[in-house]
């Protein structure tokens, strides 16, 4: 798993209560960076795990789906029942990452995998606040 290579902590297909959706991988909040596994000399992993740490605190929950077929139409568009599932998580205050089927596909190694999944990671926008 890229993520446990990158020492970032997470728990595969987890529910969430609020929702009754079950998610293909979540990180939760760390309070203790030696919670987030063991650390590595990679820079790039090591960026992540910080972008993943602000990401648990700003957001809370961080969710990363991994979007096969059937997750969209012919023209490779988002199916509504996903994009309400997307609407409902960002409700309840997840950061969502899609990682579309095709996309990952495409990718050679686990090195390549690992530096896709930081870049996604690493890119995650700042919260919107909810008060005008």
């Amino acid at each position: 798993n890229e993520l446990t290579r990158m020492g970032i902590a997470h728990v595969n297909e987890l529910c969430l209560p609020k929702l009754g959706y079950h998610v293909d991988i979540a990180i939760l909040p760390i309070t203790d960076p030696a919670e987030a596994g063991a650390l590595l000399d990679d820079k790039v992993a090591a960026r992540t795990r910080e972008a993943v740490r602000a990401a648990t605190v700003t957001y809370g929950v961080l969710v990363i789906e991994i979007d096969g077929p059937w997750h969209y139409d012919a023209a490779r568009r988002l199916l509504p029942a996903t994009e309400l599932i997307r609407r409902h998580l960002a409700l309840v205050g997840c950061a969502v990452v899609a990682v579309p089927y095709w996309k990952w596909d495409a990718l050679n190694d686990n090195a390549e995998k690992a530096a896709y999944l930081a870049e996604l990671l690493c890119s995650l926008p700042p919260r919107a606040s909810s008060r005008a």
